[in-house]
């Protein structure tokens, strides 16, 4: 998050008009409401992780509307999903309404009217998605908009706090992210998958695109296991080894090497964030499924041109010469 806008720093007078104004720059025309009295207090943190913008909201109890007649003064079309911190919400659209707590999550479609109510001491992190990188557009988005999705089961409990940590530290992550702003929208484009329900006219090519979705998903969530394989993925999704395989060489890769890059890109992360100091590199390499530290070294340095102790120690130097 790079940019913060508050209420604080303005007369209590001025706050109202200064919040309207924050929130339809940050996100998209909409008339907001507080629902108590002054002095209103609210903050936006905002960033971007390559083509999707993220904002974290914090703000007393108020109710957000975009109305047909907003939406006609701007046709940008985005997919906006909220993943709760703090506080309760609950989201009205498309004939449908649904109530949402910590670490829930929910999308509403900017091109089609939605009310959003806050209560409470609110928190809510919000990422703007072109559709396209969901893999839904805004002709289907409607069967799963106002729906909840819960972080404590299914795909949502993978979902959740990987957008939580993407957007707590997006800074982190500014040399991957366009990778990992598409996988953040595969990954919602699974959890979708699981609520949208199948049409007649769904071609063989959505089909397969929804499979591997949720392989990837799957391979995500069982990274640190160091037998994952192919036989055990393709086992696991009721398809054949064959199948599985034309999937990924379809994406000109395989499942091995999108096992091995996944696991790699977990590494370095590691190895750069503020926790590498107290972690062996051998234990790293450990969390995320190596477990031959040798072979982890020559891996590692062929994919990104330097030993994993050597990234490790640049950047607890870069860290220690920041401070």
């Amino acid at each position: 998050m790079t940019v913060l806008l508050r209420t604080h720093d303005h007369a209590a007078a001025d706050r109202r008009a200064f919040w309207q104004d924050v929130v339809c720059d940050s996100f998209v025309p909409v008339h907001v409401e507080p629902l108590q009295d002054e002095p209103f207090r609210g903050q936006i943190a905002a960033g971007r992780l390559g083509a999707v913008r993220v904002a974290e909201v914090s703000a007393d109890p108020s109710r957000v509307d975009r109305t047909a007649r907003l939406i006609a003064r701007s046709d940008a079309e985005y997919l906006l999903v909220g993943v709760v911190q703090r506080g309760s919400a609950v989201v009205r659209q498309d004939g449908r309404e649904t109530a949402l707590g910590p670490g829930d999550i929910a999308c509403y479609d900017t091109s089609r009217p939605y009310t959003l109510v806050c209560r409470g001491d609110f928190a809510m992190l919000e990422f703007m998605f072109p559709h396209r990188l969901a893999h839904l557009d805004s002709s289907r988005s409607g069967e799963v908009t106002a729906t909840r999705f819960s972080a404590a089961d299914g795909v949502g409990a993978l979902v959740s706090p990987f957008l939580t940590r993407l957007a707590g530290h997006s800074h982190e992550y500014a040399e991957n992210a366009e990778t990992l702003s598409r996988t953040a929208g595969d990954l919602l484009a699974t959890l979708f998958a699981e609520r949208r329900p199948p049409r007649p006219d769904d071609d063989r090519q959505a089909v397969r695109r929804t499979t591997l979705l949720r392989v990837r998903a799957y391979i995500d969530q069982h990274l640190a296991d160091p037998d994952l394989s192919p036989e055990q993925i393709a086992k696991a999704h009721h398809v054949s080894l064959r199948y599985l395989q034309k999937l990924f060489s379809e994406e000109r890769t395989t499942v091995t090497a999108w096992i091995r890059q996944r696991r790699l890109e977990g590494c370095r992360r590691d190895l750069a964030g503020p926790y590498a100091a107290g972690r062996t590199v051998a234990a790293t390499a450990a969390r995320w499924g190596f477990l031959n530290p040798a072979h982890f070294s020559r891996v590692f340095k062929a994919a990104y041109g330097v030993s994993p102790g050597d990234y490790r120690a640049a950047h607890l130097a870069q860290g220690r010469s920041s401070r």
